[in-house]
């Protein structure tokens, strides 16, 4: 399944952020489906690997397709 991931700033691994609903996100065979939102100065997330906890932004966020 295609989902958006982030990539850890302390051990350097991709994690998933949240999946993607292709038949609710298909936009054409080239578009990218919309990133989610986050609240204004970025969102606070631990990585599952590390445990380590670092801001992250939007733009950030990786399309994984599965």
């Amino acid at each position: 399944m295609p989902h958006w991931a982030l990539n850890c700033p302390h051990c350097k691994v991709e994690f998933p952020h949240s999946e993607i609903d292709i038949e609710k996100e298909h936009q054409g065979i080239w578009a990218l489906p919309g990133k989610p939102e986050f609240p204004k100065g970025g969102s606070s997330l631990e990585c599952p690997n590390c445990k380590e906890t670092s801001v992250f932004q939007r733009f950030q966020l990786i399309y994984v397709r599965e």
